[in-house]
């Protein structure tokens, strides 16, 4: 039996509070084995934000080099997750006329589509990270999720268009170069965290992804298998130590170790008179407080998100229309008593989710807070595999799969729109 290739894949998530990468063995038939993890605490990065170029290049050569010394592999490129409130989707459609309809609907028909939905006006401080195709029409029969050798005249699609900032690309950019590691694509880290911890049944009927981070709370709705929204909020668990700092007057490693010890996102009456001792700011004095006070910090500021992530919901559609629930994800969302508050305020069925992978290192990396390095991974097979190259089988190559994707993509997030 001849034996099966298998090609390498890099993928980086650079979030607040820390930088995970992971390398990958991919194979022809769409599956891939992690053989490379690192992780280092990510500095310079401030809500999403790369706000010190060399302090951030330091924390992703850091988990970079865990990661090749593990998998015994040179990176050289690499797919980057794009998180931020910057980060948000827009719809947007595209038509063409295609080219041979008696052969039916190639890929380049699908591609010249796509491109004509690129003309989403946008300030000059914007660009495109991605455009995600949701469903295509063909002669005005809609709801075709690929038209590949399709009969008709006319070929017409409805995009999902990812928007980031200008400047955050440019500088996340110049961060790995410096390392001479090239960028094959990006991906945004809403999709990527739903790719990873969402079922098949989840996406189509649909459902909503929240990955809590340290700074940032990302957003993602999912139905009929496709993306329809992603948003980021400049806000995350760093947000509850701070308040736990400024209220109690300590530092906020201690307000974080109060949270991670005592914490509990809703006030138990049962612990709530339980004494919590702690450090204030300077060290020098301690101090006693109740846990339900401590609580009661907490319960605020989460229950504040649970509102504010409804209300953005809410503008573009009824909750009541993604009958699968919410699915939270991130480190935070493993706070005790974090999936009670959102399922009570938004009224809806919570779980956590963690990644659904089953591989080499499945114990280390199948918990939230890798949601959405490993879902950057998926993304990228889900792309490998859609390619002409491997649909067409004439090259067997994964690198010239994915410098094809790249070509493809690189029109739609290195330039300026």
């Amino acid at each position: 039996m001849k034996q099966e290739k298998k090609h390498i894949i890099t993928a980086i998530d650079i979030g607040t509070s820390k930088v995970t990468t992971l390398i990958a063995e991919v194979n022809m038939s769409g599956g891939f084995n992690i053989t490379g993890v690192g992780v280092a605490p990510s500095e310079g990065v401030k809500k999403g934000h790369v706000v010190d170029l060399d302090l951030t290049t330091q924390s992703i050569f850091q988990s970079v080099n865990a990661a090749e010394k593990m998998a015994n592999h040179v990176v050289v490129s690499a797919v980057l997750g794009v998180t931020g409130n910057h980060v948000s989707a827009n719809s947007s459609h595209g038509s063409t006329s295609i080219a041979d309809p008696v052969r039916g609907v190639t890929r380049d028909d699908m591609r010249r589509a796509v491109e004509a939905s690129r003309k989403l006006l946008l300030p000059p401080d914007k660009q495109i990270v991605d455009i995600i195709e949701q469903e295509y029409t063909v002669d005005g029969q809609g709801g075709i999720r690929d038209p590949e050798g399709m009969s008709g005249t006319t070929l017409e699609v409805e995009v999902q268009i990812i928007t980031g900032s200008s400047a955050f690309i440019r500088n996340l950019s110049r961060c790995v170069n410096k390392l001479n590691i090239d960028i094959t694509t990006m991906v945004p880290a809403p999709m990527a965290s739903g790719e990873a911890v969402l079922n098949e049944d989840e996406k189509e009927i649909g459902s909503i992804v929240i990955d809590f981070g340290a700074g940032t709370t990302e957003v993602a709705v999912f139905k009929g298998k496709m993306l329809k929204k992603a948003r980021v909020f400049p806000v995350g668990s760093r947000h509850i130590d701070n308040d736990i700092a400024i209220v109690l007057g300590t530092s906020p490693r201690e307000a974080e170790r109060l949270k991670l010890e005592y914490g509990i996102a809703y006030v138990d009456e049962t612990s709530a008179g339980e004494p919590v001792q702690m450090e204030h700011v300077g060290g020098e004095k301690k101090n006693q407080i109740t846990r339900g006070m401590l609580c009661e910090i907490i319960h605020e500021r989460v229950n504040e998100i649970a509102r504010m992530v409804g209300h953005d919901l809410e503008a573009d559609m009824p909750i009541s229309v993604i009958p699968a629930g919410i699915v939270l994800t991130g480190n935070g969302s493993l706070l005790n008593g974090f999936s009670q508050v959102f399922e009570k305020t938004l009224g809806m069925n919570v779980r956590i989710g963690r990644p659904n992978y089953a591989g080499d290192h499945a114990d280390e990396v199948s918990t939230p807070g890798f949601s959405t390095a490993l879902g950057i991974l998926r993304c990228t097979v889900q792309a490998i595999s859609f390619s002409p190259l491997a649909a067409g089988g004439s090259r067997s190559i994964l690198s010239d799969m994915l410098r094809s994707i790249s070509r493809f993509f690189r029109g739609f997030f290195s330039k300026t729109v």
